[in-house]
């Protein structure tokens, strides 16, 4: 075995560990800064999600078929910029806010890894891509107060309203499951 493809399998292992460690760190840290309403370690963790989002990157052109490089890399990119943008005041949102944004990001790191992985847009991809990608632009019309009721109000209204179709759809498909076809000859 050559030195570059044992460089790439040691990579490979310790993506395991440094993967779910950045996306986590970076994770907690956002959901820190948006309880407490504060920046915590100022360009100190969108660095970290910027460099470790090009440190993915890399990983996922270099292992073409690792679709989990290519989402992270994306995510942690977004959400870098995003908290840099914030560090240098060139943005102002409140951070409470920014978790609509966090929600699109997901969206758009589905739409991204889905593309590269499939060349195409690929259903397993697209479907959560538009699902995360609906309900960030839902909430955030909430968050920033161009729906004026409030999120609660809705929910408790719309949500028996889309019940009931779900509801029906299970029954039917339930009743129509283990019938068979009429033209069917035996």
């Amino acid at each position: 075995m050559d030195n570059q493809t044992e460089c790439k399998r040691i990579f490979l292992s310790l993506s395991a560990i440094f993967l779910p460690v950045s996306v986590g760190f970076i994770a907690v840290m956002v959901t820190l800064m948006m309880v407490l309403n504060r920046q915590l370690f100022p360009l100190v963790v969108p660095i970290i999600s910027l460099v470790s989002s090009v440190l993915l990157g890399w990983a996922g052109m270099q292992y073409s078929n690792r679709v989990r490089f290519h989402f992270a890399a994306c995510f942690l990119c977004l959400t870098g910029s995003l908290l840099l943008l914030l560090d240098l005041g060139w943005i102002t949102i409140p951070l409470p806010g920014i978790w609509p944004f966090l929600m699109l990001f997901v969206g758009c790191s589905f739409m991204y890894s889905g593309y590269l992985k499939k060349r195409q847009l690929h259903p397993s991809y697209i479907v959560p891509a538009i699902a995360f990608t609906g309900l960030g632009f839902v909430f955030l019309l909430f968050s920033t107060e161009i729906i004026t009721v409030s999120f609660i109000s809705v929910a408790l209204w719309w949500f028996p309203l889309l019940l009931l179709p779900t509801g029906i759809s299970v029954l039917i498909w339930l009743f129509h499951r283990n019938k068979k076809p009429d033209n069917i000859d035996e």
